[in-house]
């Protein structure tokens, strides 16, 4: 289908399509959201015993742990959407609260547009963007005119996003925002996060887009009292990578002293190549699928971007079959991208989690 279609330069992209800053967020008091003496249980499964948290106006911060260790409990408690078993919490003065979870993009309403959907959410001084930000989530032309109900799970959970954004607040809580974005998009999301002089709590493994953006990192563990980071990701990992060669070697408590036995030059490097094996059979095969597979996407998007430009060519509009053929063109690769996308974020978390599991820096 591709070598049928006449090739035409790409359109240059306007660079307001390319850049989103929030409106002003109404001002709000110094504390933003507290959690007093918190306890959360599902039946015997105790999630926070006597947990304590506050976060402040202007703070960014990031949210990690392993699934099933508490983060979304937590989104829920701060934003006040389930109440904790004891304890209290709290909003400050004038704080208006946003959160956008995975789950929102199955409450859109399927019969109305993505435009009527969007522009129901924002506030009047927001409204003037969101054309724009549609086109930074990749909705662009005649797309905004799709009906929510013929939506993939991955575009329907771009539009809840860019709702999100519309809406006027000044504490903003992300649940796994990057996923289904692409690069571009993940750029944008970022860009704007970074300027926005609001509050913000992000859950999410992705390091790269974290990193220049939070100043503090909360870790969940499963069992363990969550635990408060004054840094971003990369210095989370240091700390706790220190922490675990620290606890290395350590002794056993014993009536008895013991001198350890002396480690050969030999065993040490035995022990070094396994541990190089290791990495090798478990991390090498993720990462060179993740590698191809971001080529591919850059290929993927790079005939998205010509065959969608193809479709305004006069001569195709004028031909049905070529227009036909150039529509099942785009559909299919548009298809082929939202599986990739979504492929690129599972095969990242799992790097991160065994990256995690084999004490290594993500």
């Amino acid at each position: 289908m591709l070598e049928k279609i006449v090739r035409i330069p790409e359109p240059e992209r306007e660079d307001a399509v390319m850049n989103f800053k929030f409106p002003p967020p109404p001002a709000s008091g110094h504390m933003v959201a507290k959690l007093d003496g918190v306890a959360k249980n599902y039946g015997p499964l105790t999630i926070f015993s006597g947990f304590h948290f506050e976060i402040s106006k202007g703070e960014k911060i990031a949210i990690v742990g392993p699934n099933g260790a508490g983060k979304s409990t937590f989104c829920r408690l701060i934003t006040a959407q389930e109440a904790p078993d004891a304890g209290s919490h709290a909003f400050g003065h004038k704080v208006a609260c946003s959160f956008f979870s995975q789950n929102h993009a199955d409450e859109l309403a399927p019969d109305q547009t993505i435009l009527e959907t969007v522009e129901a959410a924002a506030s009047r001084e927001s409204a003037p963007h969101a054309r724009n930000l549609l086109g930074c989530f990749l909705f662009r032309g005649d797309d905004v005119f799709k009906k929510v109900g013929v939506l993939s799970g991955g575009e329907r959970s771009r539009v809840a996003l860019v709702c999100m954004l519309l809406r006027p607040a000044n504490f903003l809580i992300l649940d796994e925002p990057t996923n289904h974005l692409d690069m571009q998009s993940q750029d944008v999301l970022q860009r704007a996060l970074v300027d926005y002089p609001g509050s913000v709590l992000i859950v999410s493994h992705n390091r790269s887009f974290l990193d220049p953006l939070v100043t503090k990192t909360l870790e969940f563990r499963p069992g363990e009292q969550p635990r408060l980071f004054s840094g971003n990701i990369t210095y989370y990992l240091e700390k706790t990578a220190g922490e675990k060669q620290g606890g290395v070697g350590v002794p056993p408590a014993s009536s008895k002293t013991a001198s350890p036995a002396p480690i050969s030059r030999k065993d040490q490097r035995r022990a070094e190549a396994g541990a190089r094996e290791t990495r090798n059979k478990l991390l090498k095969p993720l990462e060179n699928e993740l590698e191809a597979l971001e080529t591919t996407i850059a290929e993927f998007e790079a005939a998205q971007a010509t065959l969608t430009a193809a479709l305004s060519n006069p001569e195709i509009a004028a031909d049905p079959d070529r227009f036909r053929e150039a529509t099942r063109a785009v559909a299919a690769i548009t298809s082929k991208l939202e599986s990739s996308y979504s492929r690129w974020g599972g095969l990242s978390d799992e790097i991160e989690k065994v990256r995690a599991k084999l004490g290594m820096d993500a």
